[in-house]
């Protein structure tokens, strides 16, 4: 009897002891699984600072509203020796995630990122003010002038207009604003010197850098994507004929630098007045020959691509037609009727708006 008591109490002391091992194990497994968020919750975003241990990480979380055990969390972290392997960033933690893997995301680097995303055509100083607008970033050329910025930058050139390549620059919260602009300066090197590698035959250049002006200038000519080489080849005949650019676009930015500052309203070119076509400034091209000192946007590697493959054609003027696109003629007879057409199309759309304050030049390729 005693025999079959004591092997009654061993039994139930194994099965006790398992049903302890398996409560454990479900109540280990839901605490692993179960999300760090309600469901309806907003994500939350936490800081962990260089050299934070673990247990530090977890007293970060639960005090950032995390549903998370923070003992256990560090022993978890402990046991599957990821505890001296997390990284420092900003991490943002949503419903979705639950313990194991919020760890494991921690021990991958999976910081938050973010997004500046900057237009093709825009100037550089455009660029500069975005970058000055993001509150992440942690901003060392405050108050220098753009002489000092190349300086503090290391860069082999004047200006910077024109060398920040227009694209999405993805980065972490404290990327400075230098190590974003190096990149967009490579972006845009890399760029140019890739299409002159393969740059067609006899074009009117004598540097790079001369494609990357006129890119800029077709950039702000055409937004259309199948006009951009016809553009490019009007500009590169004009080139080589020695014929001015007269491009609109290039005086609006020689007057705006000479305001030091944007001109919003000349953005069309019935803006343009009788004094501002005839202002003295190097970015004049109806009064200046050849191309500008610099460019006077960011442009995209499509414009680039244009100004370094452009189309043959004879063409030597053109002309918005009022639908987005442009009017291309060879003569100026054909291109001052195309200019009447472009009016009557402008006449008609603005009955209640004043006409444009000047007649186009004759000579005017817009």
């Amino acid at each position: 009897m005693k025999r079959i008591l004591g092997f009654l109490l061993v039994w139930l002391a194994t099965l006790g002891l398992l049903l302890g091992i398996l409560l454990g194990v479900g109540f280990l497994g839901s605490s692993f699984m179960r999300p760090l968020l309600p469901p309806d919750a907003m994500p939350i975003t936490i800081e962990i600072p260089s050299g934070a241990d673990v247990q530090r990480i977890a007293r970060i979380a639960d005090a950032a509203g995390v549903q998370l055990n923070p003992t256990l969390f560090t022993w978890v972290a402990r046991l599957r020796g990821q505890a001296r392997d997390i990284k420092a960033g900003e991490y943002r933690i949503t419903p979705q995630d639950h313990l194991l893997s919020w760890l494991d995301r921690l021990v991958a680097g999976d910081v938050v990122r973010y997004r500046l995303t900057i237009p093709e055509g825009n100037t550089a100083q455009d660029f500069l003010n975005a970058l000055a607008a993001e509150p992440v970033i942690q901003h060392t050329l405050h108050g220098m002038d753009s002489a000092q910025m190349i300086k503090a930058l290391n860069l082999p050139v004047h200006s910077l207009e024109g060398w920040l390549f227009p694209d999405t620059y993805v980065f972490t919260r404290g990327t400075t604003d230098r190590k974003i602009l190096r990149e967009a300066y490579r972006a845009m090197q890399t760029h140019l010197e890739a299409v002159w590698a393969t740059r067609a035959p006899d074009l009117p250049f004598k540097t790079p850098y001369d494609a990357l002006i006129l890119a800029s200038i077709v950039e702000k000519e055409t937004g259309l994507p199948g006009e951009r080489a016809k553009v490019a080849g009007v500009f590169i005949n004009r080139l080589k004929m020695g014929m001015r650019l007269q491009t609109d676009p290039t005086v609006i930015y020689g007057v705006a630098d000479a305001a030091k500052g944007q001109v919003d309203e000349l953005t069309a070119p019935r803006s343009l007045t009788v004094t501002q076509l005839r202002a003295n400034t190097p970015y004049n091209t109806y009064i200046r020959a050849g191309l500008p000192p610099t460019p006077i946007a960011l442009p995209s590697e499509a414009a680039l691509q244009a100004v370094t493959h452009p189309d043959a054609t004879d063409a030597l003027y053109f002309v918005a037609n009022g639908t987005g696109g442009h009017t291309f003629s060879h003569t100026l007879q054909g291109h001052n009727q195309a200019v009447q057409t472009w009016r009557r199309v402008e006449s008609s759309r603005n009955d209640t708006q004043t006409a444009p304050s000047i007649p186009p030049p004759v000579v005017n390729n817009k």
